[in-house]
């Protein structure tokens, strides 16, 4: 198990004793001769102040190789580190536009959801007020063809006590005329029994019996007829009364039309009201595949990214395959580099 937390004196002392073994002190081969303790970042802060010291310290007290051998060390472990620094922003940072994009992503397709459940339900309130308005109609309909039955009903039976009362009148006048001329027959007939009475006396006896009968008669026809005519009267009453009745009738279907009327507007309401619904659903899936789309050029993007990562891996990694062949060519100098060395230290 690794222990937390290193000095820098393990850090100084596996630095040099990977410069003396000829191997590069990069970051993860000091954490590897630390026995895979310490972070990363400790140890780059350690460098960091060994380098100042360094540098500060006037002349190295090493060969030119020995210096030139920790400065390139020392830049190698620096590129390392700001790649990965940079490498673990990038990732943060896509992960958390990535994030962001999922959860944009399911809020519109809730809201798609959302609206094209509005929609249905929608529809069939609109499917159920169109099947009560044609019930509506289809009563409405019958209603208006039973009171056009009634209506004619009522007038052929009202033309038929007005005819009837008509011939009712004429006959009452002919029984009248019929009256009148048996009474002027009657006068004339007296006035003639004057003169022959004596003579006539039995014949007009007969013709006044006659007479009177024809006169009870007429009378008991009169009274028929004006019983007949009340008849007709209180038929004519009965049909007046059936009349105001279809009439008031009529005006309960003219009140069941005006209902009809605001049913019908607010049907169509309720038809606006669905297709302002359909008109946000389509808006809703309009943005989905708006954001469909943008999250497949996130997509792309990422792959970019992970491409120009994987070539910024590939250079660093060139870089210190240069690193570890120049400090393998610093770390096995020539014959006559030896010698020019020498020259200087003697000079």
């Amino acid at each position: 198990m690794a222990r937390a937390g290193v000095t820098k004196g393990e850090v100084q002392r596996a630095r040099l004793a990977l410069i003396k073994a000829g191997r590069h002190p990069s970051i993860d081969a000091i954490r590897i001769e630390l026995g895979n303790t310490g972070s990363k970042a400790t140890i780059f802060r350690h460098l960091k102040d060994i380098e100042a010291d360094e540098g500060g310290a006037g002349v190295p007290q090493g060969s030119v190789s020995e210096e030139l051998l920790a400065f390139v060390t020392n830049l190698a472990g620096r590129l390392e580190f700001e790649a990965q620094e940079r490498l673990d922003a990038l990732r943060a940072g896509h992960a958390e536009e990535v994030r962001g994009l999922k959860e944009l992503l399911e809020k519109s397709r809730g809201e798609a959801r959302s609206g094209r459940t509005e929609a249905e339900r929608s529809q069939v309130e609109l499917s159920a007020e169109r099947t009560a308005r044609q019930r509506v109609e289809a009563e409405l309909a019958a209603l208006r063809l039973e009171h056009g039955q009634v209506t004619t009903q009522l007038s052929a039976q009202l033309e038929g006590a007005q005819e009837q009362l008509k011939a009712t009148q004429v006959h009452v006048a002919s029984l009248e005329e019929k009256h009148t001329h048996a009474r002027e027959a009657l006068e004339h007939f007296r006035n003639a029994s004057r003169e022959q009475r004596d003579r006539e006396a039995r014949q007009h006896e007969q013709q006044l019996q006659y007479l009177q009968r024809e006169v009870a008669n007429a009378v008991e026809a009169l009274t028929a007829k004006q019983t007949e005519l009340r008849s007709a009267l209180q038929e004519k009453a009965e049909a007046l009364a059936q009349l105001s009745a279809a009439r008031a009738e009529r005006r309960q279907v003219d009140d069941q039309l005006r209902e009809l009327k605001s049913a019908a507007e607010r049907l169509a309401v309720q038809t606006q009201l669905a297709a302002n619904l359909r008109d946000q659903a389509q808006q809703a899936a309009q943005q989905y595949e708006t954001l469909r789309a943008r999250a497949s050029d996130l997509e792309q993007r990422n792959a970019e990214l992970e491409r120009l990562l994987a070539g910024a891996t590939a250079t660093a990694q060139s870089q210190a395959d240069m690193v570890k062949e120049l400090l393998a060519r610093i770390s096995q100098p020539s014959p006559a580099g030896k010698a020019k060395v020498k020259a200087a230290a003697g000079g």
